[in-house]
């Protein structure tokens, strides 16, 4: 189950499943014509149903060719996620039941869109999409107690769209955590290999072992060090963020000029590793960030890190939410962490104490 959510949360899957679900409901009406005394919890078959449901398989099949196998999250998604909510959820609220097969079919549509990192706007379609369908549930509908479980069932589904997108928000962190480690620990070998290796003739294992004795005490374990350093907390850096874009459709960047700084420790590597995420993961989660660019350099007294995203938002509701969990950890290591306004959106600034080498 496990494996299925996370295939999911690729772009190209959810289309298609989309477009299962859209053509699961043009075929409400047909089972009730077919089935007339489940017709109360399916759709009258009438020809305006038929194109109702229609339109909510053609714009997903469409938007499922146009975009290919990418798996990137485009405007067309937007559109087709817009117009398939609309669609289904008319198409729930058409029937006679309390609770209709098509409502269901919103809802399942509503959590297979949660399962990623929704933009604010996508965020507002759902919750659009299902006042609509309320409204219309309150037109068709001849007395209250239909539209009051509608109401309900559609409270209830907006409640679990907003858990679980908050739940895969937090797997796509862990997700984007554990390659970069897997990922870290595959190229620990290469860079090794690489060090010990000439370019020339083959080195004898004998020659290899006086090389080494000659060496200064601690030099067996430069492989160690080296990936405890600034490039190799760069190189998860990159991957970890990059990984959490990608499942968002947003674009990112990873620059760094740390020469002169002495390597990190632990806890140094971590704290870095841990505010560039929730950072990153605020501008993805509360804003509509197409591009995300992280930087860390040295400066006076240490390391900046910044942080910077074209998202939208207001300065206090910016400052509040991103900083609120950030903080903390900066403290812990002595350092301070800012939200300002950036040339095309904003950037977060954490200033943190490091030992400069010169």
């Amino acid at each position: 189950m496990v494996t299925v959510l996370l295939d999911l949360r690729r772009a190209r899957q959810r289309r298609w499943v989309l477009a299962v679900l859209s053509a699961i409901g043009l075929s409400l009406p047909l089972l009730a014509r077919a089935a007339p005394r489940w017709a109360p919890w399916l759709l009258h078959p009438s020809v305006f149903h038929i194109l109702l449901a229609g339109l909510s398989l053609a714009s997903t099949a469409a938007a499922a060719v146009w975009s290919g196998r990418s798996s990137r999250w485009t405007l067309v998604d937007d559109l087709m996620w817009t117009l398939a909510l609309v669609a289904l959820g008319a198409v729930g609220a058409l029937g006679a039941a309390p609770v209709t097969v098509g409502m269901v079919l919103q809802g399942a549509a509503l959590l297979l869109l949660a399962l990623r990192v929704p933009p604010v706007r996508m965020v507002v379609a759902a919750v659009v999409t299902v006042l609509f369908a309320t409204v219309v549930r309150a037109i068709a509908s001849r007395s209250g107690g239909p539209v009051l479980a509608h109401a309900l069932f559609s409270t209830v589904l907006l409640a679990a769209h907003v858990l679980l997108a908050r739940a895969t928000h937090s797997l796509a962190w862990v997700l984007a955590e554990r390659e970069a480690l897997v990922n870290e620990r595959r190229e620990r070998p290469a860079r090794h290999r690489e060090r010990t290796s000439s370019p020339g003739a083959a080195v004898s294992a004998g020659t290899v072992r006086a090389l080494r004795s000659a060496e200064p005490t601690g030099s067996e374990s430069t492989a160690a060090a080296d990936d405890a350093g600034w490039d190799g907390l760069v190189d998860r850096l990159r991957t970890s963020i990059t990984t959490l874009c990608e499942d968002a459709g947003v674009t990112s960047s990873v620059k760094a000029e740390l020469k002169g700084l002495a390597p990190p420790s632990n806890k140094m590597r971590q704290g870095v590793m841990k505010v560039t995420q929730e950072a990153a993961n605020h501008a993805l989660r509360e804003t509509e960030a197409r591009r995300i660019v992280v930087t860390l350099r040295r400066a006076d007294g240490g390391l900046v890190l910044e942080v910077e995203d074209d998202g939208t938002g207001n300065e206090g509701g910016r400052s509040r939410k991103a900083l609120a969990s950030i903080r903390g950890r900066v403290a812990s290591l002595g350092g301070s962490a800012e939200v300002k306004r950036a040339d095309l959106g904003w950037v977060m600034r954490v200033r943190l104490p490091c030992e400069q080498l010169n």
